[in-house]
């Protein structure tokens, strides 16, 4: 039995004991907090979850890719315009255990760009040639919730169903800062409003989490925003493996991967 299935039995009991003391609704009320807040933490997917598909939109690099727990891989795959042009920047990282691969374009550059030539295939990483706080980066470290959901769910209060599978609630910005939801100017600007953002979330009929949903209102120079995970696919992505056609990634793949 974990903490919040003691708190909550614990309530329980309470609620029966003080039902006729006219506080019974307030404690029904927290338990069904507690209830909610125990279903969605066990609905984020874990190592053990089944291959699933995520997309993650509206923070400040949004991403697509794979989770395969059971076989150690993911996927992670993003684009971003290069300012003052028409290039866009996209990049593929695959990691399976111990071992990853990159493809990377420039989308609409010219011969004349200055921009290397890179293989179409996937380009394996030499670990030993990666920046070495960087080498984490591309093993496998036990990833399962790349949209931070669990993060969302420990910084939230006020948490209920208000439908099938579909709960509201608030979370607390400043206590999921890895989720890079906002910028440090953004978080500043916001104050106290960011302590109680609102946040909606959904579960599948197996009680997996399937979206979660932050709806950031404007603060200082940003306008208001949200920011949308979405889990789908659960066992029936495409399971990830190695590529058996891969290339050595050439030296310029190393530079841009300094940063």
């Amino acid at each position: 039995m974990n903490v919040l299935t003691k708190t909550a039995s614990t309530l329980l009991i309470v609620g029966v004991t003080l039902t006729g003391c006219g506080v019974g609704e307030a404690v029904e009320e927290t338990v069904a907090q507690v209830s909610a807040a125990t279903t969605l933490a066990e609905g984020v997917p874990t190592t053990e979850s089944p291959v699933f598909r995520y997309t993650i939109k509206g923070g400040q690099q949004p991403l697509s890719g794979v989770v395969d727990g059971p076989h150690k891989a993911l996927t992670t795959e993003a684009q971003e315009k290069i300012p003052d042009s028409d290039i866009t920047l996209s990049m593929k990282f695959l990691v399976v255990g111990d071992e990853a691969w990159t493809k990377i374009a420039f989308k609409n550059a010219g011969a004349d760009s200055g921009l290397p030539k890179l293989p179409k295939k996937w380009m394996k990483l030499d670990q030993t040639k990666l920046v070495k706080d960087s080498s984490e980066d591309f093993t496998y470290q036990g990833e399962s919730d790349p949209g931070y959901v669990s993060d969302l769910l420990r910084a939230a209060a006020d948490l209920k169903e208000t439908g099938k599978g579909v709960y509201a609630g608030t979370t607390d910005l400043t206590g999921s800062t890895e989720a890079e939801i906002v910028d440090a100017d953004t978080l500043t600007a916001l104050g106290e409003q960011a302590k109680a953002v609102p946040l909606e979330l959904t579960l599948d009929a197996e009680g997996r989490i399937t979206k979660a949903l932050v709806k950031i209102p404007a603060a200082g120079k940003a306008k208001a925003a949200t920011y949308e995970v979405v889990y789908d696919q659960y066992g029936t992505a495409a399971p990830l493996t190695a590529p058996t056609d891969g290339v050595a990634a050439p030296a310029d793949v190393y530079e841009m991967l300094k940063g």
